[in-house]
């Protein structure tokens, strides 16, 4: 399994239509093959800020998200709602800690 992290720091005038954007890609997204989990989350402190944590079976599968429609819509229409690049990790879990 491949944990993808990611990070954006979204323009506080354009949170609701990030959220517009993301809901769409998010949906589209846990109908994917190889998606195992796909999750938004919103700053505590800062509802400008939002990181999607992603769980795929395996790189086949993140390498088919990335070429689906609706995630080139997402990433294309994100630009001008951003302060700056996302922050995006690949991570896997420690397998001898539980």
């Amino acid at each position: 399994m491949i944990t993808i992290v990611a990070d954006f720091d979204v323009k506080p005038d354009c949170v609701d239509e990030f959220i517009k954007l993301a809901r769409e890609c998010t949906m589209n997204t846990k109908k994917e093959a190889g998606c195992l989990s796909y999750k938004v989350f919103e700053g505590y402190d800062d509802k400008a800020k939002f990181t999607f944590i992603e769980e795929w079976a395996n790189e086949i599968a993140i390498e088919k998200h990335n070429a689906m429609p609706h995630f080139k819509k997402f990433i294309d229409a994100i630009g001008p709602v951003l302060n700056c690049p996302p922050s995006i990790k690949k991570i896997s879990r420690v397998t001898v800690i539980r």
